[in-house]
């Protein structure tokens, strides 16, 4: 009896199968999506459908299928696309969401909320905004692609390590999507050279759940993500930091992020206005010096010059981002934990905009180049 109640346990356990599982011959798996809402309001679904042919020699060839279809939800969209497949669509396995501007300047819940609430999907989906149409950015497969599914992943996946866009998914927005005082941003695209390539353009700004319009540009983005304490493999900032000189390139030096540290300081001040202080302290390279002769005499100048410009771009990013609406330090969350009492007396969708957010910005030089 004891070796029978044995030898059942253990079928239990080796014969159990995983309660979602779904064999591949089954299902359609889209690797990106695009959702589009028209002046009109007609809601669009566009899937990116890979197609590998097995090949005896080497890799396999990729082909890509794209469908398209309306409804009154996202579901229903995708009831309609399956009407067109000989098996089942299922969008359980995206990569990539791309989310059209008209549509993303709505509430955006209603559009991923069977993310949320179906077992099956997983949330690791990276959601991005394209300016104008998403369904466009979607089609755009260059020749050059060996793996063209994967050409918008790639994009975003590179902006990320080059400290220019922040590793984001639906799972990571899922707490700022339903929580007050903290909002986010997304990936920001658009497509360009008449339609041939999707560029990255910087990071739209997020109020709630709604595209507020807003964005910060390409060039400022690495400065906002290291003072949100967020830095990739690696972070490149070129800077104006003369006027006049000689050519006009003489007037910039690039330099190269080695180190760093950042701190976000908010609290009442003594006016009863909430008061904020961002601290960053930057050990910085050289990487790029056109007028040559950096020399020890010179260095204090440009270090001076250094924190001067850094200061006024985030002083133009504060204020983008408050007129925006967009409290992507999580100043107002701070608020809430540190100083709850005076957090009830706020109405935050309101006082956001005129609180004072100070950037206080360090650089030490710590090389002029490889051989300086």
């Amino acid at each position: 009896m004891k070796k029978l109640c044995i030898i059942l346990l253990s079928c239990t356990l080796l014969l159990s199968g995983c309660w979602d599982t779904r064999e591949f011959k089954e299902v359609k798996l889209g690797i990106t999506a695009a959702y589009d809402l028209s002046d009109d309001g007609v809601y669009t679904n566009t899937i990116l459908i890979p197609n590998v042919q097995n090949s005896s020699q080497g890799p396999g060839e990729e082909s890509t299928q794209f469908l398209t279809a309306t409804g009154s939800t996202s579901s229903e969209a995708r009831t309609n696309i399956d009407r067109r497949l000989s098996s089942t669509y299922s969008p359980a396995q995206l990569d990539v969401l791309l989310l059209g501007e008209n549509l993303a300047r709505q509430d955006i819940y209603p559009y991923v909320d069977p993310y949320y609430r179906d077992a099956r999907m997983h949330l690791d989906v990276v959601p991005v905004v394209v300016k104008g149409n998403a369904q466009q950015a979607l089609k755009v497969v260059p020749e050059s692609e060996i793996r063209p599914s994967e050409y918008i992943e790639g994009i975003v996946e590179s902006e990320v390590e080059t400290t220019n866009a922040v590793e984001t998914s639906l799972q990571a927005i899922g707490s700022e999507l339903f929580e007050e005082g903290e909002d986010f941003t997304l990936p920001l695209l658009k497509v360009g050279d008449g339609g041939k390539t999707v560029s990255y353009e910087g990071m739209a700004l997020f109020h709630e759940s709604s595209y507020s319009g807003k964005d910060i540009p390409f060039d400022h983005t690495t400065l906002f993500l290291l003072m949100k304490r967020i830095k990739g493999k690696i972070a490149r900032i070129t800077l104006k930091i003369f006027d006049g000189e000689k050519q006009a390139i003489d007037d910039y030096t690039t330099i190269n992020i080695e180190d760093y540290s950042s701190e976000i300081k908010s609290k009442p001040d003594k006016q009863h206005k909430v008061r904020t202080d961002i601290t960053l302290d930057l050990t910085v390279m050289i990487q790029e010096y056109p007028q040559d002769h950096l020399s020890l005499d010179k260095l204090p100048e440009v270090k001076e010059n250094l924190e001067q410009a850094l200061t006024d771009q985030a002083k133009e990013t504060i204020s983008i981002i408050q007129e925006a609406n967009s409290d992507v330090f999580g100043i107002g969350r701070s608020i809430y934990g540190h100083h709850p009492d005076y957090w009830s007396k706020l109405d935050w969708d309101r006082d956001f905009k005129n609180i004072k957010i100070v950037p206080h910005i360090n650089v030490n030089v710590r090389s002029r180049g490889i051989f300086r």
